[in-house]
């Protein structure tokens, strides 16, 4: 079954990208096509876009929403007609087959790729790996931003770090990865959730998802705030968990100094800095304030999720009021609009997640 379609496509040596006619062809053993509904503009696509060298056109994005219209002659997981999320973290890898990345012929006789999948445009086609049934009717809003935004700050809390009621967290960085991270402290009862970041506006609208202190790093120092905000019973200050989700390399010592000290002696270890979003740089860590204050660095990679297990859980809060999908996307588009809403991601005119509507 031939489809056409409508994709972006980024060209070699280019850092805008083009919407080209494609058809795409039957899909492979593995393949599914999904005609999508939504999708999320992630700020990861801007490395591929602005830093990364290319060798060919790629096809880009990594979360969306749509229905499936057509399947490989292997595919046994979902059919045509089925309502699925698209994302980058394989389903099951356990299953001993890795997933492969699409290639789509374009009309000029070039071939566009992706690393895993790609999502920006009309259709779709993907591994089977990469997709995830969800319920019809399931929420546009919720299944454009599930397979990267979501999964990455709710799952770092929830797998990542393990954070329980009366803990204490901080996170760094308030745009759509940070907010969900929030809402996710929030949600499995954090005492404190202190919401760290330069734009008041961001601070605002964490709030909104349960934040219950703003700081202001461009106006004091974030570390002192922090550590001001939560003393505990044993005399140590600062947090039991600090998300980095800025992907700036020099936040990451920061967020370690804000985490708890441990007792020596007392066998109880001091806190941990999560690492969720992806340093574009190197950074160097204070040694001495690991290692006698006995914390820990923590590296998460899609917020260590079981992507079947944790969007079923994601969904539920949207469906019981914890979450509210909606609020996290703050910037629309059409797809006729897709640079745009690039560049506004770019130079920061994104609060929470951008999404293109289809």
């Amino acid at each position: 079954m031939a489809v056409q379609a409508r994709i972006a496509v980024l060209p070699e040596g280019q850092q805008e990208v083009d919407l080209v006619e494609v058809t795409l062809g039957a899909p492979g053993p593995y393949e599914v096509i999904v005609e999508q509904r939504a999708f999320g503009v992630c700020h990861s696509q801007l490395d591929r876009i602005y830093r990364m060298e290319r060798s060919g056109p790629m096809v880009l994005g990594h979360e969306s929403i749509g229905r499936v219209v057509a399947v490989g002659s292997k595919v046994e997981y979902t059919a045509p007609g089925d309502e699925v999320v698209t994302t980058w973290v394989p389903r099951d890898l356990r299953a001993g087959r890795a997933p492969v990345p699409p290639e789509v012929p374009l009309p000029d006789g070039s071939v566009a790729r992706t690393h895993n999948a790609f999502t920006w445009g009309t259709h779709a086609v993907a591994d089977e790996q990469y997709v995830v049934k969800v319920a019809p009717g399931t929420s546009g809003d919720l299944g454009a931003v599930i397979g990267c935004a979501v999964m990455t700050g709710a799952g770092a809390v929830l797998n990542s770090a393990g954070v329980r009621a009366g803990q204490s967290v901080a996170v760094w960085g308030t745009g759509g990865v940070g907010l969900c991270a929030v809402t996710a402290a929030a949600v499995v009862g954090a005492d404190q959730v202190i919401a760290v970041d330069v734009d008041d506006e961001k601070l605002q609208l964490a709030k909104e998802f349960g934040a219950t202190n703003l700081v202001n790093a461009r106006n004091v120092d974030a570390v002192a705030a922090v550590r001001e905000l939560t003393g505990h019973a044993d005399g140590t200050r600062g947090v039991d968990f600090a998300f980095d989700c800025t992907g700036i390399g020099a936040n990451v010592p920061v967020s370690l100094a804000a985490a708890r000290n441990g007792i020596r002696g007392a066998g109880q270890r001091g806190g941990a800095a999560v690492l969720v979003g992806i340093p574009r740089d190197p950074f160097e860590l204070k040694s001495l304030d690991l290692i006698h204050g006995e914390k820990s660095l923590i590296g998460c990679e899609g917020g260590s999720c079981d992507i079947e297990r944790d969007f079923a859980t994601f969904a539920e809060w949207s469906w019981d009021g914890r979450f509210d999908p909606s609020a996290l996307i703050t910037n629309r588009y059409g797809l006729d609009d897709l640079n745009t809403a690039v560049d506004d991601l770019h130079h920061g005119r994104v609060r929470g997640r951008a999404v293109i509507e289809l």
